[in-house]
């Protein structure tokens, strides 16, 4: 509009100073007077925001002006009304119908109320999910299972140990269950990652005071989860038992070998060597050593020996050598018996050699031809002690005692004689003797003695 108004002020201006009726026809005053106005109406328009609150609260006036003038003269049907132009038509805010109002308040509160609920439940359901992601854990499992060490439930671990130990014939259950006890008892019982474990089959070692002492195997059940998550279950379950015991036992043919209660047979037999004393030499045959071998135990064994007098023997360890040895032994009656006879022995040979007793009373306690009797009995005149003394009285001391067998046994003795000599001077006249003594006839004789 603004172009058309300068398109007819430039033709006017340009007007010929004598203009005929051609150019009149061109330019229209009235059409020139309307366009200005319409012009001055759009240039108010466009400076209304420089006074906006005036335009509008004027223009409300003239409104309400208009409309009393038209209620004033009867004519509800035909208010007077201003006519609105084109800019006034801008300058009146628009107004929302009612409906529209209350339908966007309806759709905003439900709207809210819709994501609301949906926050609500999408927090339970993160709240759900990781309860259950934390139940699926393998851990969980293991936390589970670790209970039944704090305290030591043996039974229970025994049972659920997937390959049992490998026990021997002198062993049972109850041995290693002790074993396994005593190497968890007071520990500090945990578990590790193994480093071969997957999400599929997690594995988990188990440790007493950083020791490892087992391992745990576990797979993902048939049966799922909410969310499809795993259920695990332990599938394996090792323990790493290792025998403590491994003994060797020193025994003699003529004996019956015993551990737990178990008499032992040749198969467990490794070794057999003849009896090392020679100074019986051919005259009594002494028993065979024996060496038994029992490995893989898991506590020390109780180990026994019945011997040939059916006396219950419990052999002794050699802290040199490690082995059990099994001591020679007789019953009371019998080895009272042997040590009273060498005692006598070696008091006959004391006396004879002090020229107490005639050397004939050798023949009493020497076998039947005995070279050492012979000998004793040739060199006595030229042994030099003093004929004149009296012995008041005799000590003697066991130094060692062997009863080989029934009829067979060695003894060092120590035996003193209390002297005076001069029926003044005291003197002690010691005997340290080593004698082999063996039945001859049914009665006791010694077959060799050394000093």
């Amino acid at each position: 509009m603004n172009r058309d108004l300068f398109n007819q002020k430039k033709k006017l201006s340009e007007m010929p100073d004598n203009p005929d009726a051609t150019w009149a026809d061109d330019v229209s005053f009235d059409t020139l007077e309307k366009k200005i106005r319409e012009s001055k109406k759009a240039t108010l328009f466009a400076l209304r925001p420089l006074d906006d609150k005036t335009w509008r609260k004027e223009k409300a006036l003239e409104r309400e002006a208009a409309k009393s003038a038209s209620k004033a003269k009867g004519d509800g049907n035909a208010a007077l009304k201003s006519p609105k132009t084109k800019g006034e038509e801008y300058a009146e805010p628009k107004k929302f119908p009612k409906k529209f109002v209350i339908f966007m308040s309806v759709w905003s509160a439900s709207l809210i109320l819709l994501i609301s609920a949906f926050l609500f439940f999408f927090y339970k359901f993160l709240e759900d999910y990781e309860k259950v992601y934390n139940e699926s854990l393998p851990y969980h499992v293991m936390d589970d299972f670790l209970g039944n060490f704090e305290p030591v439930n043996i039974d229970y671990i025994y049972s659920g140990i997937t390959e049992k130990p490998e026990i021997c014939e002198f062993e049972t259950e109850e041995n290693v269950k002790n074993y396994l006890n005593r190497l968890l008892d007071s520990k500090e019982i945990s578990y590790v990652e193994d480093r071969d474990s997957t999400e599929k089959t997690p594995v988990f070692l188990l440790t007493a005071d950083n020791y490892v002492f087992g391992k745990v195997s576990m797979v993902q059940g048939e049966d799922k989860r909410n969310y499809d998550l795993p259920k695990y279950r332990i599938n394996k379950f090792e323990m790493y038992c290792e025998p403590e015991w491994n003994v060797s036992i020193k025994s003699y043919d003529n004996c019956v070998v015993y551990v737990n209660g178990i008499a032992l047979n040749d198969s467990y037999l490794y070794r057999t060597d003849p009896n090392k004393e020679t100074h019986f030499e051919d005259y009594v045959e002494l028993p065979d050593e024996k060496y038994y071998k029992i490995s893989s135990l898991y506590e020390r064994p109780d180990i026994r020996v019945i011997n040939e007098f059916n006396q219950e023997v419990i052999p002794e360890v050699n802290n040199t050598t490690g082995v059990f040895e099994t001591p020679f032994s007789a019953p009371e009656e019998i080895e009272n018996e042997m040590i009273d006879f060498a005692k006598d022995a070696v008091s006959v040979y004391a006396q004879v050699v002090c020229r107490e007793i005639n050397d004939s009373a050798l023949d009493r306690i020497f076998i039947k031809n005995s070279m050492i009797a012979k000998e004793i009995k040739q060199n006595s005149g030229n042994l030099k002690y003093f004929p004149s003394h009296v012995t008041n009285e005799t000590e003697d001391e066991i130094i060692e005692f062997i009863p080989y067998r029934e009829d067979a046994f060695y003894c060092e003795i120590k035996h003193v004689q209390h002297m005076v000599i001069y029926g003044a001077r005291p003197r002690d006249v010691e005997t340290d003797a080593r004698i082999y003594c063996c039945r001859e006839n049914g009665e006791w004789k010694v077959y060799t003695m050394l000093f």
